[in-house]
């Protein structure tokens, strides 16, 4: 007890005791946790209570244009960014209308390829490029807008009139912060009396575009959230904006980048050659600036020439200076390039490009995680925050126009697969997926890219000309209609032996 507990001890016994078991409880609560300790190894631990978007709100510029600026520098945050969006999205996630009659499912899948074609507002990418960019850009970024851009149409409209158009964050007007009578709006989000989103307040131009302030009015303007996809990794509840995917490796980044500077001028420095003269006993010097031509006894060289002779006095020694060896530089730099990767969420050999540490059962190991990983980022962001939303857009704007035979029907996404390591096994464990009913072929063959449909037809278009050049009675192992002779044999006998086991 201190001298104030001691204090209130004399006025109210029962006072002090409340205090002194309380100070008990808490000493204990700390014991328990080592985290929670305020001692020296602590006491210079800031960690704060804060919301999601108040931390955010307060590091998000700082940290996305530092990420920005590592993007454009390093070419291990390049190297990080591009296998991200290269996993999640790569050649496009393929989505394909369901719940169709076949005659409307061919009329609605050739409506949403022409849409595919040209869903860009800038005219640049077609929807698989626009992914790939929005995921680039949210982990660059933090985050990516996409807007739906109504277009004008009349009877003889026969393309879905929607655009789709990316966008920074950047343009989101963090100065408008005020209360409303039924909401508020913090820092360019407008939410509702119940705390959802309800609109966005939109520059219309990027702010750091000095020919935007000089055109435009720079003045934001309020858009619905139904005509905004805010793209986002939303990693806590109640988190409303985005923090780039390099924010836990930022620093890291810089320091390795530091280092490397420092070692390449250690390396420069140890490259020049010195040479220390020492004079003789007498300690005369000879001057400095002698010219090396006609060298004679006692006469002394300021510089070091190819094929350069001289003499020297009684008594004078040349010492030359012995650079010494940089060590330990790649065993630090992998364990920075190790926390780079963690912190980024891919694997170390993605950022390095450095197999020499792996072999083929620890690699196809240590990419369960990885994949699992991108796996959670194809669905529960790509698909679910941004390509469900954009297919429904596609329907209504379709039905808008009153192009689309049908209403009732929904749309199927199909995410990329993963590169394989051993084709043949894999191919092996596809086969048994669909024997045993773990899968469908039209899920195979969108992984790869393609529409299932399209497929189809270009597989029955390839059959009918291989039976035309080639007649009846030649095909090929890949033929589906057939089986190859080896294994309608290996069936027979599978057969024989059933029927022998059987009796």
């Amino acid at each position: 007890m201190n001298w104030l507990d001691r204090s209130i001890g004399w006025i109210s016994p029962t006072s002090a005791l409340r205090r002194v078991r309380a100070r008990a409880a808490l000493q204990l609560a700390t014991r328990a946790y080592d985290a929670a300790r305020r001692d020296h190894r602590t006491m210079s631990w800031k960690a704060g209570g804060t919301d999601a978007n108040t931390e955010i709100g307060a590091a998000e510029e700082t940290v996305r244009n530092r990420c920005r600026e590592l993007a454009r520098n390093s070419g291990y945050a390049v190297q990080i960014l591009d296998t991200f969006a290269d996993n999640v999205v790569g050649t496009g996630i393929v989505g394909a209308p369901t719940g169709l009659s076949k005659r409307n499912q061919k009329i609605v899948a050739g409506l949403w390829t022409a849409f595919k074609d040209e869903c860009d507002f800038d005219s640049d990418h077609d929807l698989d490029g626009l992914l790939w960019l929005a995921c680039k850009a949210m982990a660059e970024s933090g985050a990516a807008i996409i807007r739906f851009r109504r277009q004008r149409f009349d009877a003889s409209t026969t393309r879905t009139p929607l655009k789709l158009q990316l966008l920074e964050p950047d343009l989101i007007d963090v100065t408008k912060t005020t209360m409303l009578a039924d909401g508020y709006i913090d820092r360019g989000i407008e939410y509702d009396s119940e705390g959802r989103v309800r609109a966005w307040w939109l520059y219309p131009g990027h702010p750091g575009n000095m020919a935007s302030w000089r055109s435009r009015a720079m003045t934001s303007e309020r858009i619905p959230a139904s005509e905004i996809v805010y793209l986002y990794d939303k990693l806590r509840p109640g988190q409303d904006r985005g923090m780039p995917l390099l924010a836990p490796a930022v620093m890291p980044l810089h320091d390795l980048r530091g280092y490397f500077d420092a070692e390449l001028v250690r390396k420069r420095i140890e490259s020049c050659l010195a040479a220390f003269i020492k004079p003789g006993l007498d300690g005369a010097d000879g001057p400095i600036g002698t010219q090396t031509e006609g060298v004679r006894p006692g006469k002394l060289a300021e510089k070091f020439e190819p094929g350069m002779l001289y003499r020297l006095r009684d008594g004078e020694e040349v010492t030359v200076s012995t650079p010494g060896s940089s060590q330990g530089v790649e065993e630090f730099a992998t364990l920075y390039l190790r926390e780079i990767a963690a912190g980024a969420g891919v694997m170390y050999e993605h950022v390095t490009g450095d197999f020499s540490r792996v072999n083929y059962s620890s690699w196809r190991a240590g990419g369960h995680g990885f994949r699992r990983r991108m796996e959670r980022k194809q669905w529960h962001i790509m698909i679910h925050r941004a390509c469900k939303p954009i297919g429904v857009r596609f329907r209504e704007a379709s039905m808008a126009a009153g192009l689309l035979p049908a209403q009732d029907f929904s749309m199927r996404w199909t995410p990329p697969g993963f590169v394989s390591v051993d084709k043949y096994k894999d191919a092996q464990g596809d086969l048994l997926d669909l024997r045993l009913g773990k899968t469908t072929p039209s899920q195979l063959v969108e992984a790869n890219g393609y529409d299932y449909l399209e497929f189809l037809e270009q597989l029955s278009q390839d059959l009918a000309a291989a039976d035309n050049a080639l007649g009846p009675g030649v095909h090929f192992d890949g033929d589906p209609r057939k089986a190859a002779p080896n294994q309608a044999s290996a069936n027979s006998e599978n057969n024989q032996d059933s029927g022998k086991k059987a009796a």
